[in-house]
């Protein structure tokens, strides 16, 4: 998740992956404790996650989306989803042009310095 955790994007996806996961812990009648129990990931942690105030790294949020059930990669489906919202969004307060979503020239040098051939 190299997304700015700041931007809206990441924060739409966070606040619909932390309901998602409030939803199935209070189905399954856990309590925070329990989720600590069954997972490690401190109960503060769980609660900011829950509120969408704060993400976990990226490895506990797959293992609580598993253990749910809901699939390793739903948060970086729901992101993707955000995203895509927002480009139309752009590109529909545009007039039907479409912004850049991605800006190649900023990756460029880096690519090119990674991928360049050693001078002797």
């Amino acid at each position: 998740m190299s997304d700015d955790i700041d931007s809206p994007c990441f924060r739409a996806a966070l606040s619909t992956f932390g309901g998602m996961v409030q939803r199935q812990r209070q189905a399954s009648h856990w309590t925070f404790l329990d989720m600590f129990e069954k997972t490690g990931i401190e109960i503060a942690a769980l609660s900011a996650l829950e509120q969408g105030r704060a993400a976990l790294p990226e490895a506990e949020m797959e293992k609580i989306s598993e253990y749910f059930g809901l699939g390793p990669d739903l948060f970086t489906k729901l992101l993707r989803s955000e995203r895509m919202k927002a480009a139309n969004q752009a590109a529909a307060s545009n007039n039907g042009q479409r912004e850049t979503v991605v800006d190649i020239a900023r990756y460029r040098k880096l690519w090119q310095e990674t991928t360049s051939q050693p001078t002797d």
